[in-house]
């Protein structure tokens, strides 16, 4: 019998190394890849998935424990699910076989049955440089050494002042912390010179009973979320380092509450940001007509709000209380719509100048202002047009003018862009043909796209 033909012995060769697939093409040899690849690749994989592919090969049987990434997400547990009982035992042993994660993130869905507790063992971890829990339960006798930790955020967990203060004692290098509903927080108190930004997210029952946050050396610090108004608010006592400040809370009221006193309340907290260079405020603090004081160092003032006859109050109030500032940033979060507009009785050009000269940054420093978040239905809305107006023809300084358009089209909507390029060159128009009071302010329209290919 003749030999087989050559070709068929190399068929046979190749099937026992890459195989040709379906489309023709050799399967990637997984198990070749380097090993910073894998770790690579299993920082984008939930650690369920990181675990399974311990059955890919014997090379990655246990490679996936030199993952530094840990990632616990998604897991939705109740009563009734199989894993309720046995999740904090998983946990457990998927930590005890990880050699060295530096990234530890387990994240609960909203609203489980169950707290995890965090393993006496996870309070000493040499490795840790940052870590993200939710729906975790701290031990109160454990002792923190976290002396490599940079980034610490926690969510919906039952914190104290004595826990806190062993966190900081137990991590000497943490810069970041962000704390997101957590409760039985009385004081936040920070004397680590390693702290520096400070992220606070309430909720409508976590933060209301903090009687103060103390942080003499933080820089940047951020309250935000949904709170519910209390006659006892937290108040900022020692925050002299700070640079940067964004309050983007919003309170819950009831008809009850005394307006006057969220007034007071609301001015003592700006008061203690006098001295701060770059604020950013959010919409409800700018509904608190009247009540900013002296921003005598604010050089960059950010405000995300709408406009419209109920928020150029505030907006007003704030460019008067900066007297220094320099650089003016407006996020549009929302517009009335133009035919509401219409129903709207304020006459936002005379409301506009009555305020004229009762702007020091105006008339000497605010050299760049940039509005941002132009929505395509909301062009040609007149108290944004009014203001911009207004900010041309009354700030001596200005150099520049930023006006940023968010006009993302969907698929299958070219007559909306054509409709949305007549009403951006109306605009367009009737901007440039505003007088400026600066000879060298220059406009700048920032488009998604090109006009010209229109």
């Amino acid at each position: 019998m003749a030999a087989p033909p050559v070709h068929g012995a190399a068929h046979r060769k190749s099937s026992s190394g890459d195989r040709p697939n379906r489309a023709g093409g050799n399967r990637p040899r997984l198990p070749l890849l380097p090993d910073d690849v894998i770790h690579h690749i299993f920082s984008f994989l939930p650690i369920k998935d990181a675990v399974r592919t311990s059955a890919l090969s014997k090379r990655w049987r246990s490679t996936w424990t030199t993952t530094t990434n840990l990632v616990f997400d998604g897991f939705r547990l109740r009563f009734r699910d199989p894993l309720f009982l046995y999740f904090p035992y998983l946990v457990d042993s998927v930590l005890r076989q990880c050699t060295s994660p530096t990234d530890l993130r387990l994240r609960l869905s909203d609203g489980p049955w169950i707290e995890y507790k965090l393993p006496p063992f996870l309070y000493c971890s040499s490795w840790l440089v940052r870590l993200e829990v939710n729906w975790c339960r701290f031990w109160s006798n454990e002792t923190i050494r976290w002396p490599c930790l940079k980034f610490l955020s926690i969510e919906d967990a039952a914190l104290g002042e004595d826990m806190l203060g062993r966190i900081f004692r137990g991590s000497p290098v943490l810069e970041s912390l962000k704390l997101r509903r957590c409760y039985r927080v009385r004081n936040i108190i920070i004397d680590s010179t390693s702290v520096k930004d400070l992220v606070l997210i309430g909720s409508k029952k976590s933060h209301s009973y903090v009687d103060k946050i103390w942080a003499p050396h933080l820089l940047s610090l951020t309250l935000s979320g949904l709170w519910t108004w209390c006659t006892h608010m937290f108040r900022l006592d020692d925050i002299s380092s700070l640079v940067e400040a964004k309050l983007a809370f919003s309170i819950r009221t009831s008809l009850f509450d005394d307006k006057r006193e969220r007034c007071d309340w609301l001015k003592e907290l700006i008061e203690k940001l006098c001295g701060v260079p770059t604020i950013t405020i959010g919409v409800w603090c700018l509904k608190m007509e009247g009540v900013p004081s002296s921003l005598s160092k604010c050089q960059t003032l950010m405000l995300d709000t709408p406009i419209s006859q109920w928020h150029l109050p505030g907006i007003a109030y704030m460019l008067r209380s900066s007297q220094c500032l320099e650089r003016l940033v407006i996020h549009l979060t929302g517009i009335p719509r133009l035919e509401e507009e219409s129903k709207e009785s304020c006459n936002e050009e005379d409301f506009l100048c009555s305020w004229k000269g009762s702007f020091q940054c105006l008339v000497t420093y605010l050299k760049q202002v940039e509005i941002i978040g132009f929505k395509a239905n909301c062009l040609g809305s007149k108290h944004v047009l009014a203001l911009i107006k207004f900010l041309l023809g009354d700030t001596l300084a200005l150099e520049k003018m930023i006006i940023k358009a968010d006009l993302r089209a969907r698929n299958g909507q070219k007559r909306l862009q054509a409709a949305v390029l007549s009403a951006l060159l109306a605009v367009r128009e009737k901007v440039l043909s505003y007088q400026r009071a600066s000879k060298n302010a220059e406009v700048i329209f920032d488009y998604p796209f090109e006009l010209a290919s229109f």
